[in-house]
């Protein structure tokens, strides 16, 4: 056996010995500590620290070990970024001082302080922060964006502005709560040691005392109470994320006197989920995990495997298990627990893909209905968003809440890798270029391809894992000549200038602000496996990319952690907003190398 072959074997046999109940698989991502610092400012304004399992000792040794020279803090990992994240800091310095856990005239809260104002105090915080900031009065109502109320209706002529229409799924139950809270100016004042009055940059807009002023609860409210009521989930999540959950929760406790039917097993159940997510997530515990990711992990292992020759019938009852309790009536199936109401056309032609090589015998059906599915959820462009069909900019949406863009994307509007993924599976499903559907994907792709020939990413950070979608896609399409298509192999010329003296592959978070970083940064295994992808494809037609495939192999077999049996990400490779905020997704690092390298074996065995 040689070292590729111990390296499949060994994180194999992790995958196996870290399945959860014999059935699924979870290793839950997450976007940075900060959260847990915001969490405890939460669980105060809602009087329930007494009832929660945070140890803030724990979390306060945490942020002291993690906190950056500059004094500021990561929002997740990237030691190619040399500037701390503003919001995790402003949270993190919050926490420390609200917690008592440090004296504030300590070197450390000293240092989180400079790099806070040297950046422009609270005031340069970002516009969800300065929301949670107003929460506690530490920051003026009437600077912030109003959405109007009627944008919650969708009665009569009001339903061509329902806002639910407009904005991406992952908008709509944060602005439901935060609508509703900016509407009552909402106030709690918490004593001296919620006060950050010392980061305040100078001639900063007073503060008023909003708690006196007399509160309207009307129609327009209780409509807006009903529809957050609507985004209630089985687990007790208001729209599957822990962020948009707590900020409902603060809305409930206002709202609590006039609304029966708010109770106190509606606050715990909610809590106790957040507080799995947030406290219990296995290593990703205290990290920041703000949802449940498990039928992604679980279809990419599940992948890994099955690429890396696991046999089939081995993982079959894995396959009816997610086939049973995930996938939903239109065939779609969600990224993780209480995203049922929105499956994920990424999840689902990664499930298609899974279903078409591995199992067209046995789920012919399930497979049709995916494919179904995800026909009918293309756009107009040709593309796929993540959730949503049609979910373009919209000039009345960009008025009422473009102040919300630096804080998150708005829109789930067409996306490279997505697109790659459905292509992908539509591939192995039989379709061919023929087909009018793969031709609307294919222009989309053709439209999107930068001057030099890469891909923005949407979902992955950022040119690598694009090119590392869109070639392995095109490549298995009937009717396809890669050899002959100028444009994909220009962004495989594109890739290989990339690789790293080291072998691997790396790109930083921000290559989405500054060019110079696309397609640069430090090697990590989750964008050397998406390098590999595309790579392999460029092997088997013989296009020659001098060596960087064997490269590019061995160094991640060179890094492979013989202890622990699997890969690490040195830096974020996960995007959940370009720009503004990135994920780690520790699933990466295990599934994507592992069916990389699986291809790359059985590569090497076709052209023996």
């Amino acid at each position: 056996m040689n070292c590729l072959d111990k390296v499949l074997e060994s994180v194999k046999q992790y995958a196996w010995r870290t399945q959860k109940d014999s059935s699924y698989w979870l290793y839950a991502p997450y976007l940075g500590s900060f959260f847990i610092s915001q969490y405890y400012l939460v669980l105060n304004l809602l009087d329930r620290l007494h009832q929660s399992r945070l140890d803030v000792k724990k979390l306060s040794e945490i942020l002291l070990k993690t906190q950056r020279k500059d004094g500021g803090w990561y929002q997740v990992t990237d030691p190619n970024n040399p500037t701390s994240h503003m919001d995790a800091t402003i949270f993190n310095y919050w926490f420390l001082k609200a917690s008592q856990s440090v004296p504030v005239d300590s070197e450390p809260m000293a240092r989180a302080r400079q790099f806070i104002l040297n950046q422009g105090g609270l005031q340069s915080a970002s516009h969800m922060t300065k929301i949670w900031l107003c929460l506690f009065g530490q920051y003026e109502w009437s600077e912030l964006a109003h959405i109007p109320l009627f944008a919650f209706r969708n009665d009569s002529i009001y339903k061509y502005s329902f806002v639910q229409n407009w904005v991406a799924q992952w908008v709509y139950p944060h602005i439901l709560p935060i609508a509703y809270l900016r509407n009552i100016n909402y106030q709690k004042f918490l004593g001296q040691n919620f006060d950050l009055n010392e980061l305040n940059a100078i001639n900063c807009t007073p503060v008023l005392d909003h708690t006196k002023e007399k509160r309207n609860y009307d129609w327009s409210v209780k409509n807006l109470v009903d529809k957050i009521h609507l985004m209630r989930r089985p687990q007790g999540t208001y729209g599957a994320y822990s962020v948009s959950t707590l900020f409902t929760l603060i809305v409930l406790k206002d709202y609590q006197q006039l609304d029966e039917s708010i109770n106190e097993d509606l606050f715990k159940q909610s809590i106790e989920f957040i507080e799995e997510l947030y406290l219990n997530s296995d290593t990703s515990s205290y990290l920041g995990v703000l949802d449940d990711g498990r039928w992604w992990d679980t279809l990419l292992i599940t992948m890994g495997l099955l690429e890396c020759d696991e046999e089939s019938k081995k993982l079959e009852p894995s396959v009816e298990y997610f086939l049973k309790n995930a996938v939903q009536q239109c065939g779609g199936i969600p990224y993780g627990l209480d995203f049922e109401y929105a499956p994920d056309t990424d999840d689902t032609g990664i499930m298609a893909l899974i279903l078409a090589k591995f199992y067209a015998q046995k789920f012919p059906n399930e497979l049709k209905k995916a494919n179904e599915w995800l026909i009918s959820m293309q756009n107009t462009d040709g593309g796929f968003g993540a959730f949503a069909k049609g979910n373009y900019e919209s000039i009345l949406i960009k008025l009422f809440a473009g102040k919300f863009q630096n804080s998150a994307e708005i829109f789930d509007a067409s996306s490279v890798d997505v697109t790659a993924h459905i292509l992908e599976g539509w591939a192995e499903s039989g379709y061919a270029l023929k087909d009018r559907h793969v031709q609307m994907a294919i222009q989309y792709l053709k439209n999107q391809q930068t001057s030099f020939g890469a891909w923005e990413g949407r979902w992955g950070v950022n040119y690598i894992y694009a090119v590392g979608s869109v070639v392995p896609a095109v490549a298995k399409l009937e009717g396809f000549d890669l050899k002959n298509e100028k444009w994909i192999l220009k962004s495989i010329d594109w890739l290989a200038k990339c690789q790293n003296d080291d072998g691997g592959f790396g790109e930083s978070t921000q290559s989405y602000v500054n060019k110079e970083w696309i397609g640069r940064g430090l090697s990590t295994a989750s964008q050397t496996a998406w390098a590999i992808l595309a790579l392999i494809e460029a092997e088997r037609v013989g296009y020659s990319t001098n060596g960087c495939l064997k490269k590019a192999v061995d160094y991640l077999v060179g890094i492979f952690d013989w202890k622990e049996e699997r890969w690490f990400d040195v830096s974020s490779v996960g995007t959940g907003h370009r720009r503004l905020l990135y994920m780690q997704y520790p699933v990466y690092s295990i599934a994507w190398p592992m069916i990389a390298l699986g291809r790359y074996k059985k590569l090497v065995n076709e052209l023996n």
